[in-house]
């Protein structure tokens, strides 16, 4: 029965997956053949996405790129659409970073507005990056103009902008996880792909995250370099949990501090698994999972349960990621303490990484 109904589904599926792949297939020839051109900024623009649903270690490299930028003495700022929020228009976060501080800050003017308003991934941004400005705009062309116009922003970073092909960009960056680099080779609702696997060769440079992973590295280097050849630069790159985030007080500890404790997670992210694998890798002892949807909304029952199911289980303290906290912030808390994990990126890579980089501001 479960077979029966699993086909059932595939087939009624399949009929608007098609309709879905070829629009994206559409768009992607347009720009190819030039049909439409993407709009050009004076400012760098350097674009950081994936190809694949869920999480890839993207947003730690976009914070990685853009303190390394600033702390080279650039100005920089990262254009952002906010996904899933439920505002409308241009809203800044860090404007006064720019050194204009008559401009403003939209959190600190409207301070009842959060995640709801600005999204997730940009608050958490904001907080990790509080001296570069976020803007968050649907039209990351205007976004960037005004950039330039307000802030004298001179690199603009695109956060999750692989598919945004309106806006022309001088090096653009794909990020792909090693555990799962091509979304079971299909497109979504068939696979993790965000659009058909070929869109690989738009990229000036490839980054495999979690690559301190178990994972077929020949096979991801043959596909990559299949579509890319031989001039489109590889770089692999891991991940580890470095502090943890004590919610209710804002205090942040080493992560060598909790070696032996055990720990519920909590996590509404693409790759929930992989977030325990390395709290693990840290010497944390998991003892109760609860994993939700991407970006989901938590009420205040939903803290409840996890707090319920983490005292059961002799949890010392719950875990959650940085982009999840900034979605519990304001719920009462339990009481078993909530820590918000600190993830930055490890790579040998670093170098060609960096170069890379500041070859792209000479254009």
């Amino acid at each position: 029965m479960i077979g029966k109904t699993s086909k059932l589904t595939r087939a009624l599926l399949w009929p608007p997956a098609k309709l879905y792949e070829m629009a994206v297939r559409a768009r992607v020839a347009a720009y190819e053949t030039e049909y439409l051109k993407p709009a050009r900024l004076d400012a760098t623009v350097i674009g950081v996405g994936n190809i694949t649903l869920g999480g890839t270690g993207k947003t730690p490299l976009v914070e990685y790129i853009a303190r390394y930028l600033k702390d080279e003495g650039h100005s920089v700022a990262i254009l952002t659409r906010g996904y899933g929020r439920r505002s409308r228009g241009r809203l800044v976060l860090n404007r006064a970073a720019a050194g204009n501080s008559k401009l403003g800050d939209d959190a600190a003017r409207h301070p009842t507005l959060g995640f709801r308003e600005f999204g997730d991934e940009p608050l958490m941004l904001a907080r990790n990056l509080p001296d570069i400005p976020i803007i968050i705009d649907r039209n990351r062309y205007e976004a960037g103009r005004w950039a330039e116009r307000e802030l004298g922003a001179e690199v603009l970073i695109l956060d999750d902008g692989y598919q945004h092909l309106g806006l022309a960009r001088d090096i653009n960056i794909l990020v792909l996880d090693a555990t799962d680099p091509f979304g079971g080779f299909a497109m979504v609702p068939f696979g993790r792909l965000r659009e058909p696997l070929y869109a690989i060769r738009r990229a000036d440079a490839v980054i495999v995250t979690r690559a301190d992973r178990p994972f077929d590295q020949a096979q991801t280097g043959a596909i990559i370099k299949y579509f890319c050849g031989e001039q489109v630069p590889v770089m692999y790159a891991g991940s580890s949990i470095t502090a943890l985030r004590h919610l209710a007080t804002g205090v942040g500890y080493d992560a060598a501090h909790f070696r032996g404790w055990n720990s519920a997670v909590v996590c509404g992210i693409g790759n929930p698994t992989a977030f325990s694998d390395d709290l693990l890798q840290i010497g944390i002892n998991i003892v109760s999972e609860s994993f939700f949807g991407d970006h989901h909304e938590f009420t205040r029952e939903d803290l409840e349960r996890v707090t319920r199911a983490a005292r059961d289980a002799g949890a010392d303290a719950i875990v959650t990621t940085e982009k999840d906290a900034v979605r519990l912030d304001g719920l009462i808390q339990g009481d078993v303490p909530i820590y918000a994990a600190r993830l930055e990126i490890e790579s040998d890579d670093q170098v060609r990484l960096k170069s890379l980089l500041l070859r792209s501001l000479t254009k």
